[in-house]
């Protein structure tokens, strides 16, 4: 299945994953950057839209993510 996660942030950063449930799914988002930029002195968000917040327990970035995930199912399924 595909997962899409937007950052709740202004970035508006849209990442997409292939993966087989939720937790790998949110794994693998949090893998490819999600919510990152928002982490790091040196983001990937444009200057204008970035607001620093000091970096979050995995456990809070987890729940982010899996308040914010959309699942697109296979049309085939």
């Amino acid at each position: 299945m595909i997962y899409t996660f937007a950052c709740p942030g202004t970035c508006s950063k849209i990442i997409k994953v292939n993966a087989s449930n939720d937790e790998d799914a949110i794994t693998k988002i949090i893998k490819a950057g999600a919510i990152g930029c928002r982490n790091r002195e040196k983001q990937s968000c444009r200057e204008q839209d970035f607001h620093y917040m000091f970096p979050l327990p995995e456990e809070l970035l987890r729940e982010i993510v899996r308040l914010n995930i959309k699942v697109e199912y296979p049309q085939n399924a």
